[in-house]
Parts: structure tokens; sequence; C-alpha cells
């Protein structure tokens, strides 16, 4: 590109960053490999607008998804513009507590007047900005946050007293007042929390070899149509005892059900049950009432009904119309676990339902002819618990993330002259992390832009890793079908790793079928390649990783610059401890939230094909796909995101942990070219990688001069350096003429065009080109090529 005289200095930026800073599209998607400087780009991108294209600084709107992505290019815009190099010597300080790093950040945009005039912000702190400025049309606009925390740092002063989790459980208490929510929400724990029979199909309706089946009285029977009449004798508060002992003439024997209050026994027939005739002689004998009923008649609730309600309630003189009231806290005493994971789910599709934009009744009605009863069972107590915490909600004028961009978007829409008003203000918008919009944040920012609006958007759908929480890849691999007349641009060097991590997480990648191809290059060639580490032995794998962190320590690595990442928490329990033991305390993360991270030394853990193993596409659950259906292979496609994202977090050193005979199939996506592979002792110096001392680049034993840089390497014995010169690329030896130097610009371009074709028109001492004028003097290569 040429040279462009501008106010704000972009001589650190490359070529395609460059391009994408002084571009005038209106629609432009910045395809940011990682580690190739797209907040560095975005961030010039702001300058220049308000130094080069006089734009007010009041009219900029930059969008992030997290506070510290947003916190991160406030700091870098004031690093930019604090010349006394205090504020950065303030960042590095070390025991810097969040809140004196807030106040610094306060005090510095307060102190550059037009830092202030900006919008950078969470997309969600600008709904908020917009409902608490003009949402007194769509909500109460003295609202208060409900999330997960009592205490959100991001919303100070205006955050809920009551978490969403705790919302959920009193609204569930409020609906148990009715017995039979109660008593179905129960049983919907006991089956699918406690008792998994929906695990083995098999077993489901009968198990004699055990009682696997969990009553709402809390007993275990062996069968459903057992745990069905115990059920129903608790709902009506009959108490009973299962398969109490009775003694006829010295023998032992079980019936299913004693019924004290109608002094009967009750025998359960089905087809799996032992012969009953010997059972009811000896009763008879004894002179106990034994009545019996038949499986057959529980696969119709409403008879099975009318049979026990005539075999035993007829039998029984106590009055049963004043039922023993249940209440919610005894009923769940010994399932607190259990009721958590259900409130979990429900607020899982609760907020799946709100970004679906799918109307509540349609998913009703989906969820009703699923074929699967738990499915049917779970929606027809999550629907009423959602409905009853969105008006509990709307009554505490409570919003949640999704609500704050729900009403906003529900402000654009619905007002015109609101919506205008924010569309001339933000007239330059600039999005970073574009991968992980959802159908919520796409609709918003559509609505704050207009044909001359400039959206600026900047991210990598490589590491696009949040499907679970609802974004959309789609909307970044189909990027010019979404926003007409956009231009598509490719930052593709990466200043973070070295060249066989960006080529071995780059060819990884290209295994997903719904992306955006790209060649990303490494800008610090060579580098060790990729270990890994095939466990034979428990405990090996932890071994391997203390004994690998103690040798990095011992060669200067700082233990914050070593990085252990891993797809679930409980892959790391036992080497978190190990280490904690050790006086170690080096970084602990989950794939997730290591995104945007980097390190010196990385561990990525788990990569095997056992169960617990990475990948592990786990949103296969028929209740999610009521909402939006998936596929396993859509999934994989995620898993194989949030594997690119974490070899991507490694500078230098990079090990898998994997487990023999079980490889994951993301390992053997890695070209072995880019795996360190070990050797026998004596093959052992074939594996060392020499690197040059001035610019680290990679070198082959035959180098004589650094391909990179030009540093020569070593001397010749045959020949003094007067009369032999080294083509920088190859090492051959040609002719060498001191008083007429090549310089390493003129070196290249005679690596490009050969001795035969060396254009006349090159000077052979800077490489440029001649205007013609100019004497030229070809150098003389060819007499001593080999």
């Amino acid at each position: 590109m040429k040279n462009i005289s501008t106010k704000t200095n972009l001589t650190s930026l490359n070529n395609q960053q460059l391009k994408a800073v002084l571009s005038d599209c209106k629609r432009l998607l910045v395809l940011a490999g990682a580690g190739s400087g797209k907040t560095k780009t975005l961030l010039h991108k702001i300058n220049y607008l308000i130094d080069d294209k006089l734009v007010d600084a009041k009219n900029i709107l930059a969008v992030t998804f997290t506070k510290n992505a947003a916190n991160e290019m406030l700091d870098r815009m004031i690093l930019s513009s604090d010349k006394t190099g205090f504020y950065e010597e303030f960042l590095k300080t070390k025991g810097i507590t969040a809140q004196e790093r807030n106040q610094q950040r306060r005090t510095y945009l307060n102190k550059f007047p037009w830092l202030n005039r900006l919008t950078i912000k969470t997309i969600h702190s600008l709904c908020y900005q917009l409902i608490k400025t003009d949402g007194v049309h769509v909500f109460d606009n003295k609202f208060k946050i409900v999330s997960d925390q009592k205490s959100n740092s991001e919303f100070i002063g205006s955050t809920a007293e009551e978490t969403v989790s705790e919302i959920i459980e009193k609204v569930t208490i409020n609906l148990s007042n009715d017995k039979e929510f109660l008593l179905r929400l129960k049983r919907y724990i006991l089956d699918y929390f406690v008792d998994f029979i929906h695990n083995d199909k098999a077993k489901e309706e009968f198990r004699p070899e055990g009682k696997y089946f969990t009553c709402l009285k809390g007993d275990k029977v062996r069968s459903k149509s057992e745990q069905y009449i115990a059920d129903w004798l608790y709902r009506n508060s009959i108490d009973y005892v299962y398969e109490p002992e009775v003694k006829v003439e010295k023998v032992v024997f079980h019936p299913d059900f004693f019924i004290p209050q109608a002094n009967v026994y009750l025998e359960h027939i089905s087809n799996k049950s032992y012969p009953s005739f010997w059972k009811e002689g000896k009763m008879k004998i004894a002179g106990n009432t034994c009545i019996k009923t038949y499986d057959d008649a529980t696969h119709n609730s409403a008879i099975f009904n009318q049979v026990l309600d005539r075999v035993i309630k007829g039998r029984i003189s106590d009055d049963l119309t004043s039922a023993t009231v249940l209440h919610y806290d005894e009923e769940f005493s010994n399932f607190r676990k259990e009721i958590k994971r259900f409130f979990r789910e429900v607020n899982e599709v609760r907020n799946k339902i709100v970004n679906s934009e799918k109307p509540v009744e349609q998913i009703v009605e989906e969820a009703s002819k699923s074929d699967y009863e738990r499915v049917r069972m779970f929606y027809e107590l999550a629907i009423p618990i959602i409905n009853a915490f969105n008006d509990y909600c709307i009554n505490k004028s409570y919003l949640d993330f999704d609500g704050l961009l729900t009403k906003s978007i529900q402000l654009l829409q619905d007002y015109p002259n609101i919506r205008e008003r924010y569309q001339d203000k933000y007239r330059h918008i600039l999005v970073d992390e574009f991968q992980d919009v959802n159908n919520l944040q796409v609709k918003l920012l559509n609505l704050l832009t207009k044909k001359d609006t400039q959206l600026f958007c900047v991210g990598d759908d490589w590491q696009s890793i949040y499907g679970f929480r609802g974004s959309e890849i789609g909307y970044i691999v189909n990027f010019k079908k979404h926003f007409n007349n956009s231009e598509l641009l490719t930052l593709n060097l990466n200043y973070r790793s070295t060249d066989p991590i960006v080529s071995a997480s780059t060819e990884a990648i290209k295994k997903n079928k719904f992306q955006i191809p790209k060649e990303i290059k490494a800008v610090k060639r060579g580098g060790q390649k990729i270990k890994i580490f095939y466990e034979e032995e428990e405990g090996q794998t932890n071994a391997f990783i203390w004994q690998t962190i103690e040798t990095h320590i011992s060669k200067g690595v700082n233990p914050e610059d070593i990085l252990v990442l891993y797809r679930r928490s409980a892959m790391a329990y036992d080497l978190k401890q190990k280490l904690k033991d050790s006086g170690h305390r080096i970084q602990f993360k989950t794939i997730h939230s290591a995104k945007g991270l980097e390190a010196k030394v990385v561990f990525i853990l788990g990569l095997h094909s056992n169960k617990g193993g990475f990948p592990d596409p786990w949103l296969q659950d028929k209740i999610y796909q009521v909402i939006k259906p998936t596929d396993y292979d859509h999934l994989l496609e995620e898993e194989r995101r949030l594997f690119y994202v974490a070899l991507t977090r490694a500078e230098d050193h990079l090990y898998l942990m994997s487990q023999k005979g079980a490889v994951s199939d993301f390992i053997r996506d890695i070209p072995t070219e880019f795996v360190y592979q070990d050797q026998p002792e004596k093959d052992i110096i074939t594996n060392i990688i020499v690197l040059c001392p001035k610019c680290d680049s990679k070198l082959e034993d035959h180098y004589r001069f650094c391909p990179e840089c030009g540093n020569a390497l070593k001397e010749d014995d045959n020949a003094s350096s007067e009369e032999i010169g080294y083509c920088i690329r190859t090492g051959i030896e040609i002719p060498y003429n001191p008083e007429q130097p090549l310089s390493l610009e003129a070196w290249k371009v005679w690596i490009q065009y050969g001795d035969e074709n060396f254009p006349e028109n090159y000077c052979h001492k800077t490489g440029e080109k001649s205007n013609g004028k100019t004497s030229m003097a070809k150098p003389i290569l060819k007499e001593k090529l080999k």
C-alpha cells in the first residue's frame, strides 16, 4: 500500500491493518485471526476517525461483550494519550485492587475530555443507558438489574438484592402451594435426577433384582407400577408399609404393600412377577385380607385411579377429605442438589427462549407432542415457573441481561423519533468480538444503524465458542448476506505464537466445514514444536506437567506466564492440588474463560476419547432441542473452535495431554510435521531447532546467513569473506565484491528472480527499482553457483 499522510501514527500497522483503518466502507467485517492485533486495529480506527476524519468523539460507539474487554479498550486509549508514561507504570503495579484501577481510570478519562465523549461499552451497558434515559416509554426506568450475582461491578448501585436462582425458587415455592404441582415436580426430580430411569430403557418398568424407583414418600420400590401405587397412597394421605414381613406357619414372605388404615395387604401382579397363588393361600390361612392389582391397568392412569379408589378407599373408614398439607421445604429437604440443578435447567431454557424469539405458545405445543415423557413433564413444570418469574420481575421492576436487550429493541422499534436520535448520534459503530453476537444483539445493531452509518466489525469465526449462550456463528460466516454492500478484510499475521503453533492450529480448524477459509501466518518464525504427552498409567500426566513447569521456571519463565487449560473443571482437580502443595501458584482456566489471554507456556488437559475427555459436545439434550434443534456435527464444530482457542493461547511452548490408546480426534487433526517426535537418544540431536541469535528465526544446518535478517552465522574455512558470499536463503556460495556489497534488499531480489533473470533496473546495493536514468551494475552471480 502506498504511503498515506495522516495525523494518526499508523506506522506500527501492517498492510491489512492499515487497509482496515483507512477503509471508508459502510459495512466492513475485519476477520482477525488469533493474535493478529484486532483490538489494536480497532483502537487505531477510533484515533484515525477523530484525528484525520475530524469526527466528533460523541458520534463514535464502540461495543464489546464483556466488562473486562471494555475496560481494556479504555485503558489502551488512555495509554495512547498519556505521554508521561505514568498510567502504563500504574497498570503494571502489582497488588492494585479493581476499585483503585477503576478510580484511576476515571481520573484519566476526565484528564482527557475527548476520551470521555467516546462511548465504549458492553452491549448490556449500552442498553442500560438506553432504558435509563428513554425507557420510561416501555418500562420503569428506575429498574434494577437481576443477575446470578447479588453484586455486579458493571451496574453498581442498580443491582437487585435477590438473584435469578433465588427468584426462580421463590416462585416455585409459591406454585407448590398447589399440591398437584408440588407432587409432579417431586416426581420429576425423583425420576430424572435421583433414579435416572431414562438412562436404561430396558429396566424402566420392572427391576426385580433391586429397588431402584423412589416414591414420593421416599421409599424405594422395584417397579414403576409399584411406584405409581405408592405415590397414589401418598397423595391421598394413606399410610403404607412396603414389602412388610409376614410370618405364617413359620414361613416368612413379603407381600407388596400393607395398608394399616384398611387392614389389607396389596399384591401387585405384572408379567414379570413371581406366581402369587402361594402367597394368597398363606394369607387366607392367617385370616388376612389380600387384594390384587394388575400391571395392565396402570397403563391407563384414569382406570387405575378408579381401581385404587374402589379396592382401597372403599375399605377405609377414616375421612380422607382433609388431606395432609404438604410443604415444599419438607418434600425437597433431601434433594437440595437435585432441585438446584432443575432450576439451572429452567433458567437455561428461559434464556434460550428469549434469544430464539420463538413464541412460548409454539414451544409449549411442540413440547407437548414430544415422544418422551421426560421432555413433556419438564415443560409442563418449567413454563409455569418461567411465566411466574417474568411476572415477578415486572412487579419488582427488575430486568435481567436479556430483558435489557428486549426492552431496548422494543423502545427503538416502537418510537421512531428516539431511534433516529440515537442513529444520528452514533454515526460510527465499532463492534469487537463480532463472532459472539446473537439474534437480539444483531437486531439492536440494525436498529442503531442507518444507510450512512459506518459499521466496523472485528471478529474471528474460528473463535466462536458461545453457541451454548445463544451466539450465532452464521452472522459472521454469512456477513455479506446479513449486511448489504459489505466488504470483508482479513488480518492474517499472528504476532503471538511461534510458527509450529500457528500452523498446527490453522490446520486443525480447517477440519470445520462451516467457516470462512483463511491463511494465518506467524510473524515469529521457528520455535519449538508441539509436545504431546500420552499417559499410560494413572498419575503420569500430573507428574509430567509438574516436572515440565519446574524446568521452565528454572529457566526463568515467570509462573504467571504458565497457563493450564481444561474443558471441564473436573479435569484439573487433582493437578491443582498437587501444584498447590508444591508451592507454585500457575493459571488454571477453563478454555472459555481463557479466551483473550496468552501465556508463554500452555498445557491443555483431557485430550482423550474416554468419558470426560475433549471434545465433549454436551448440549445433545432433547429439552433444548425443542427450542433450537442442533445436531452432533454442529456441536462438534464448536468444540473444534474451542480447541483452536486453546491452542492459540500459547506464545512459545504448547503441551497437549492425552492417553495411550484413547487419543482425541483433535490431536489427529494436527499434522505430524508440527509435533515433536521422540527419537532414540543417538538421534536426539536431529530434533534440535536452531534459532538465529539476532531475530529468533528458524535456521537449517547448512545456512550461513539468517534468511530473515541476514545475520552472518559462520565462516567458510576455504574462502575469505572478501572473496565469497552466500545466498541468505540457501547458503549457496556466490562471488562477493567488497567494493560493491549487495544489500539485504538486493539479496532478496536475486532470490526472487534468479541469476539469469535478475532485472537490469534494480540497484544491486538497495534492491530498489530504477527510473531508467540511473546507471545500474548487474551483480555477477553465476560463476560459482552450485
